[in-house]
């Protein structure tokens, strides 16, 4: 049983993993936090580096493990919400050429918003 609650969780930070890689880009180009953006860049580069050598996330890896070690043990009860994210992460309608031209592009995008910055606010003088 705990190895199927640490699969879980597992997936769940997965699941936040590829969240944060896929929403990250807006929201630190609107908070303009270069600390984070650089974060950010390097996630996306080390995913850009996983599909380029076609590797597999270690996340992944520990998900499998994990659950290995848990046959015969209860059902988890919140097993619906794991299998809904699981469906989420691992898509099988698109292929692996797909996700990697999409990724490099992506990271394009990211590394030209160092070049050109988003505009600072303008802050309102009251007269």
């Amino acid at each position: 049983m705990p190895y199927v609650i640490a699969a879980d969780i597992v997936i769940v930070v997965h699941f936040l993993w590829i969240a944060f890689v896929i929403l990250g880009f807006p929201v630190f180009l609107w908070i303009n936090s270069t600390r984070w953006r650089l974060i950010h860049l390097a996630a996306v580069i080390a995913m850009v580096g996983m599909q380029v050598t076609r590797s597999i996330c270690p996340l992944t890896y520990l998900e499998a493990w994990l659950k290995s070690e848990g046959r015969g043990a209860e059902v988890y009860p919140g097993k619906f919400i794991i299998e809904t994210i699981e469906r989420l992460i691992y898509v099988d309608t698109v292929t692996l050429e797909t996700i990697t031209w999409a990724t490099a592009a992506y990271l394009a995008l990211i590394a030209l918003s160092f070049w050109f910055r988003p505009l600072p606010g303008k802050k309102r003088v009251r007269g």
